[in-house]
This record gives structure tokens, C-alpha cells and sequence, in this order.
């Protein structure tokens, strides 16, 4: 199990530098010509052939039950991916990484609203950490103009993404659903969504096969593999490990837009985006400490 453990970290450190170069891969897949929709029918799409290939046997499972509560959480899928991909039309690729993030400080607070699960000291203390370092990521000296269209989007995205990750959890635990078939039917039902928008909103761009490769990317690396892989890391190590591991994601969005797409580092980037991981990390340190000092 150990050996598994280990493994199965290891991959997601490995996914998570994947999931950050997503952001100014996405980046790029929009200034190639591809509308937000378009992008999302890509990756899903992609990823729903993958996983469908790889689960087919499991797939006998789909039920009613899976059906209705895997649309439930598909559908905060797609909005979560909706806004963050609409958000990267307006923001910088470092920005959408780093305000992203703010879901895993969100989580606590939708248990205690929707479960009355005690939110505690250490929560109070990430989401205030986090607003400052919202405040200071965005801060510019024209009245705070800083905080664009494009942010507002990415932190929709967060508190949809949140509401994934709470009814998610909620359903697979109350009803023992397989998780691969469960990420299957929330993957579907966001395809299904992408396409609808799609069609009634945008169109593919005229542009040569060559620059379909950003869409390539985020479906069989960014969203089929990093599913499959977080699965696996969810069933062989501690969530609060695996959270931890995935807050490197914005820090590898900054790199990945510093690289590819040339974006400058402000000193609000560098400081809002370490006050956001910090609250991250405060929000996750808590549980896993406790648990240290159980055992």
C-alpha cells in the first residue's frame, strides 16, 4: 500500500505541473481563434472517449442513480470549466491560476452551510488570507480597475469547482458509487453542455489542423489522464496530502505563462499569489495535523 501511496503521489505531482501548463495552454488555444465553448467540447469530448475506453467494462454500472446525481455534480463540472476557460479570455494565464485555486478554501465553508460541519479557526483564517491576497493580486492604482471581468469569471469558477468537489464527495460516499464510472457520467453530462453552448454561440475557426494541438493537450493530458490519475491518488493516499500537492498548480500556471506565453511577473502576482496558496495550505494543514497527532 505504501508502494502505492508513494507511486500515486509521485503521478500527481507529475499531473498537477500538467494541470498548470493548462492555463496558458488554454490561453493559447484562444489567441489560435478557439472560443471558450469550443475549447471545452474539445477537452471533454477527448476525455470522455479516453476514459470510456479505458472504464468500458465498468460502465455496465450507469444506473438511474448515477445518472441523476452524476448530472448534479456534472453540471457544477462544466460551469467550474465554463467560467475558468471564459475567465482566461479577459485574465492573464497566472491570474486564472492563482484565483482558481481559491476553491479548496471555499470547500469548508459549503460544508458548513449545506452539512453544519463547525468551521473553525483555521478556516476563518485561510478565507481571510485569501481575500487579501485576491486584493493584492488584483490591486492596481486606478481604483482598484485591477480586478477585471475575466477575475470575476475565474472566482465563479472557484465556487462552482467547490460545489463539485462537495456534492461529489457527498453522493460517492451516501450512495458507495464507483468513481470512475461517476467522473465518466460528470464528464459526459459536461460534453453534452459544451456542445449545446457551442452550437448556439460560436463557431470553429479557420485555421490549419497544425493549431488543434493545444485541444489535444487538455483533453487527453489536462482533463482524461489528470482525472484517471487523481483518482487513483484519492484511493491510495490522504486527500489533505492530495490538495496540497495540487496547490503547486498555480505556481506552475505562473511558470507555464512566463514561458510560453511571456507574461511579466508584477509584484502583485508574486505576492497575491503566495498569500492564496498560503491560505490554501492553512486551510489543508489543519486537518492533516490533526491526523498526525491521532496517530
Amino acid at each position: 500500500m505504501t508502494n502505492k501511496r508513494t507511486y500515486s503521489e509521485i503521478a500527481l505531482v507529475f499531473i498537477t505541473i500538467i494541470w498548470g501548463w493548462g492555463f496558458p495552454i488554454t490561453k493559447l488555444a484562444i489567441n489560435n481563434g478557439f472560443g471558450p465553448n469550443t475549447i471545452m467540447v474539445g477537452r471533454f469530448l477527448i476525455a470522455t472517449i479516453l476514459l470510456g475506453l479505458i472504464y468500458i467494462k465498468r460502465l455496465i454500472k450507469i444506473d438511474k442513480r448515477y445518472l441523476i446525481y452524476g448530472s448534479i455534480t456534472g453540471l457544477f463540472l462544466f460551469f467550474g470549466f465554463y467560467f475558468q476557460t471564459l475567465g482566461s479570455v479577459y485574465t492573464t494565464a497566472s491570474k486564472n491560476g492563482f484565483i482558481t485555486q481559491l476553491n479548496i478554501v471555499f470547500v469548508p465553508l459549503l460544508y458548513f452551510i449545506f452539512f453544519k460541519k463547525k468551521v473553525d479557526y483555521y478556516n476563518i483564517i485561510s478565507v481571510f488570507v485569501a481575500v487579501v491576497g485576491m486584493f493584492v493580486l488584483t490591486y492596481s492604482r486606478d481604483e482598484f480597475s485591477g480586478f477585471n471581468i475575466g477575475d470575476f469569471y475565474t472566482l465563479l469558477c472557484a465556487v462552482f469547482v467547490a460545489f463539485n468537489v462537495v456534492t461529489g464527495s457527498y453522493y460517492q460516499k451516501k450512495y458507495d458509487f464507483d468513481p470512475a464510472v461517476f467522473i465518466f457520467v460528470n464528464i459526459g453530462v459536461s460534453v453534452i453542455l459544451s456542445i449545446i453552448f457551442m452550437l448556439f454561440t460560436e463557431s470553429l475557426p479557420d485555421i490549419s489542423i497544425v493549431q488543434y494541438w493545444p485541444l489535444l493537450f487538455l483533453g487527453v493530458l489536462n482533463t482524461g489522464l489528470g482525472f484517471l490519475v487523481q483518482g487513483y491518488a484519492l484511493k491510495y493516499s490522504l486527500p489533505t496530502r492530495v490538495s496540497l500537492i495540487v496547490t503547486l498548480e498555480s505556481v506552475i500556471a505562473a511558470i507555464g505563462a512566463l514561458i510560453i506565453l511571456n507574461e511579466s511577473w508584477t509584484i502583485n502576482i508574486v505576492f497575491g499569489g503566495l498569500l492564496i496558496i498560503g491560505a490554501v495550505l492553512i486551510s489543508e494543514m489543519k486537518p492533516f495535523s490533526k491526523r498526525k497527532q491521532k496517530t
